[in-house]
């Protein structure tokens, strides 16, 4: 099952199991692929840094390489990272920039505090030329109505298509450097 488990509270006294489902019914739904590929890559990198341990959420930090609303949303409601100011963007970062139109990286550098980083990236070719080129259209303002339903059925299927990946069909994690 796709969940991911945090806990909480002053002490950690609070074990909470998140799944997709969680973070969609506090998302607005514009977004589907976004929060289903960030659920996903949080998902895949607190697991790799925590194992089965459900890690603090004031111990986790993010880069995110994208900070588009869907992202922020599934990062925020799984680690509550902008509310406790652990949440940085660098649109820059070098690592999955597939966009061909703008800088926009595909990856998350997940820290627990004391420990290891990760670094959690979506792999070339999930997303399509066309998801990219809609995406244009809409930042220059020529996106038609046709335009608009396309981006929305795509969104969901590649919502539907994160979701049923092994994550080693969609992600590429890399452990980074200790903390000393």
């Amino acid at each position: 099952m796709l969940e991911i488990h945090i806990r909480d509270g002053r002490t950690g006294e609070h074990h909470k199991k998140i799944r997709f489902e969680d973070i969609e019914k506090y998302h607005c739904g514009q977004y589907l692929m976004a929060i289903a590929v960030a659920f996903r890559m949080l998902q895949a990198g607190i697991q790799e840094l925590c194992g089965d341990q459900a890690p603090l959420r004031k111990d986790i930090t993010i880069m995110s390489g994208h900070g588009g609303p869907g992202f922020r949303d599934a990062i925020e409601y799984v680690t509550r990272a902008t509310t406790h100011e652990a949440l940085s963007v660098d649109v820059n970062y070098p690592v999955a920039q597939y966009d061909p139109h703008r800088a926009q990286s595909y990856t998350f550098v997940i820290t627990i505090s004391g420990g290891d980083s990760v670094e959690v990236s979506l792999n070339d070719g999930f997303l399509p030329l066309e998801f990219y080129d809609l995406l244009e259209k809409g930042r220059a303002g020529t996106r038609t109505e046709n335009d608009e339903l396309r981006l929305d059925q795509l969104k969901k299927e590649l919502c539907e298509r994160a979701l049923a990946m092994s994550t080693e069909e969609l992600l590429t994690i890399k452990r980074l450097s200790s903390v000393i």
